[in-house]
């Protein structure tokens, strides 16, 4: 907790500190670069039928940190084997009639907090039987040290104790549920001693099992899902907004026109889907088309729709590779990045159809077209509420802990108070609030005590801002598509 009076010498440290940070460390800044400040992420997207089977893959590639070569080989490890496992089926099975319907389809999900990477890949086939067979697998990576955590054990600051809690709500819902689940899950569970397979998806920890470990075929893969605020890591996590049920090669969007569910199957919105999927779509008088060919759409509420498959068809066709997916819940669609400068060409300049780069913490600007996510520390300068603009001016938040940035910056490392605010220049930036942003304001009470955090609107930012000092505290910002989704006033201890 933290009382008002002392608030108000921390707003006179918060100068302090702002002022010295303001005229150290520049130059060390602008040369070195041992601190991981962000990384890249393409896409490498395959959509066509090789030797009679259908192949629609999408393999992500990073770069920028120092494990994010032994993680490419992994997830590439994942697709060349499924994929070989279809085309041997294919040449086993002769004549058969399943031998016609063989298909593999990889495709990947990713989310990152603090500096924790969360990629998972989620793989389908079919290599003749009954029906196909679907399985996961995640990787868990710290881009600063390099470091996989196999278990989520190895996020906590009790592993023994989070594990714990893990476990026992897991067993406390298969006895709850006995009918859902094989009479020994509650045994398999257990003699995971905590090697349980999960990701970061956010704001929660997701745990999932294989088909068939605690439950029959038609039950699917079992998760469970944790909330990050109600577990203690080492890590601060859990400040992210929450996902979108769209998302472009890992990447959270929105579409104006939601994804129909009807007797005619999935239908996605023409315009959006194609736009993302880079083809071009023309409005005339007898209808629409989609890179000069006439299509007949279903309307919907005044939009235009299409099948899934019609997507799939453009993707496989067209000059850039690209594929759609849909779960019920969540539309993944994946396009090819750039690999030639031929395909650069053809992909316009705007990012979201050349790739995605995302950058962490404190990452450099100058970059903002290139950017699908951004997580960074500020001042307020500024709020506009008539355009909902921020004017801010970027900062660096260094714990006492992050012992190479001390290093980086030549700085003594003896905070006080934990923390250091490093502000090289006094630039500032313009951003526009999301319509929809999650933001998150210290709660006081009436000792004038801050106990908690409490979500308002654009409106309530308004009246925050306008109080004495309230400009002097720091925020955490998050940007998607070029406006702010998520602020969180920074609590200074």
């Amino acid at each position: 907790m933290i009382y008002r009076a002392k608030r108000a010498a921390l707003l006179l440290l918060a100068v302090c500190v702002f002022l010295q940070a303001g005229c150290a460390g520049k130059a060390e800044a602008e040369t070195n670069s041992s601190r991981v400040n962000g990384f890249s992420q393409g896409s490498n997207v395959v959509n066509a039928k090789e030797d009679g089977v259908r192949i629609q893959t999408a393999v992500p590639t990073f770069v920028g940190f120092s494990a994010a070569q032994e993680l490419n080989e992994k997830i590439r490890e994942i697709s060349d084997n499924g994929l070989a496992e279809v085309k041997r089926a294919e040449k086993e099975l002769g004549n058969s009639a399943a031998k016609g319907n063989l298909f593999f389809q990889s495709c990947y999900d990713l989310f990152w907090d603090s500096d924790i990477l969360s990629v998972w890949i989620m793989n389908e086939n079919y290599t003749g039987g009954a029906h196909g067979y679907r399985w996961v697998k995640s990787f868990n990576v710290n881009i600063q040290t390099g470091e996989f955590y196999e278990m989520p054990g190895a996020l906590f600051k009790d592993a023994q104790a989070g594990t714990k809690k893990i476990t026992d709500a897991i067993l406390t819902d298969i006895k709850k549920r006995p009918d859902f689940y094989f009479p020994e899950a509650a045994k398999t569970v257990e003699e995971k001693h905590g090697a349980y397979s999960y990701y970061l998806d956010g704001q929660d920890l997701v745990v999932y099992f294989d088909l068939y470990e605690l439950m029959p075929y038609a039950g699917g893969m079992p998760e469970f899902r944790f909330s990050l605020d109600d577990l203690d890591l080492k890590f601060r996590m859990g400040n992210n907004p929450d996902r979108l049920n769209v998302r472009h090669n890992g990447m959270d969007m929105e579409f104006q026109n939601p994804v129909v569910v009807n007797d005619g199957g999935v239908l996605l919105p023409l315009e959006e889907t194609a736009d993302t999927l880079n083809h071009t779509v023309e409005k005339t008088d007898a209808g629409y088309k989609v890179d000069g060919k006439s299509v007949k759409p279903t309307m919907i509420d005044g939009a235009a729709y299409m099948p899934v498959e019609t997507f799939n068809t453009l993707g496989e066709n067209g000059p850039i590779p690209g594929f759609v997916f849909y779960d019920r819940k969540t539309l993944w669609i994946f396009t090819q990045t750039a690999q030639s400068e031929e395909e650069k060409k053809l992909m316009s300049s705007s990012m979201d159809s050349g790739g995605s780069e995302i950058y962490l913490n404190s990452a450099p600007g100058g970059t903002s077209s290139e950017v699908s996510w951004k997580k960074r520390m500020c001042y307020i300068k500024s709020y506009d509420e008539k355009t909902g603009t921020v004017t801010l001016d970027p900062i660096e938040w260094i714990t006492s802990e992050d012992k190479s940035r001390i290093r980086e910056l030549k700085l003594d490392g003896d905070f006080p108070d934990g923390y250091y605010i490093y502000n090289p220049t006094v630039e500032t930036e313009k951003i526009k609030l999301s319509e929809n942003a999650k933001i998150s304001l210290i709660q006081w009470n009436a000792q004038n005590v801050a106990e908690s955090d409490v979500q308002t609107d654009a409106a309530g930012l308004g009246k925050r801002l306008a109080e004495d000092g309230a400009l002097s505290f720091p925020y955490e910002y998050t940007v998607s598509d070029g406006k702010i989704i998520a602020l969180r006033e920074q609590y200074v201890p």
